[in-house]
């Protein structure tokens, strides 16, 4: 699994990256914030599509779009709604069903061996108050400053305490707690990449 730095950057829109192919080929991705243990990237799904397989990496898929995505994850079915997410394992076999629809969703992945990954969706108004390494806007009202911030914005941990959820507002929170220094990998649930 490759991560690309993007430490310079404390806030990046879909808009502000190219699209890059998926792992596959399948598809395409733009990935907007990586770190040595984690990475973000917002996916296109259009149709049946098979991910791309990460070992040792644990993922998060969210929809953005208002229809969802249907997920086979290791052969169950299941129906992800939007600005909810589904955790699965790097090298679980899935497939992506939007029945014909373009969907974009937001893809979180970190390392297994480097510690677990929190995801947690919030609906709620205000400035942020918490410990992130990144926040994602899933939709509604949100800014930095004055600044509106479209969905699938990333804004790194650096710059949180500027962003603020108005009415209507969705952000998804990312928090890796890194593994101590010769600790033992454990397998867990977890985390997301690109698809």
């Amino acid at each position: 699994m490759r991560y690309r730095t993007r430490a310079d950057l404390q806030i990046v829109r879909p808009g502000d990256v190219d699209p890059e192919p998926w792992a596959n080929g399948l598809g395409v991705t733009r990935v907007l914030a990586a770190r040595p243990a984690w990475r973000i990237s917002l996916a296109e799904i259009e149709g049946r599509m098979p991910f791309s397989s990460f070992p040792g990496a644990d993922r998060v898929l969210i929809p953005l779009d208002p229809a969802g995505v249907t997920l086979e994850v290791a052969g169950v079915e299941m129906r992800v709604p939007p600005h909810s997410g589904v955790a699965f394992r790097g090298e679980d076999r899935v497939v992506a069903e939007t029945e014909g629809r373009r969907v974009s969703v937001v893809n979180l992945m970190s390392r297994r061996s480097s510690g677990r990954m929190r995801c947690e969706i919030r609906r709620a108004t205000g400035s942020i108050d918490a410990d992130v390494d990144a926040l994602v806007v899933l939709g509604g009202r949100v800014s930095a400053g004055a600044d509106p911030l479209p969905r699938g914005t990333v804004v790194t941990a650096e710059a949180t305490s500027r962003v603020v959820v108005g009415a209507g507002g969705v952000i998804a929170l990312l928090r890796v707690r890194l593994r101590p220094s010769g600790a033992s990998a454990r397998s867990g649930r977890a985390a997301g990449d690109r698809a």
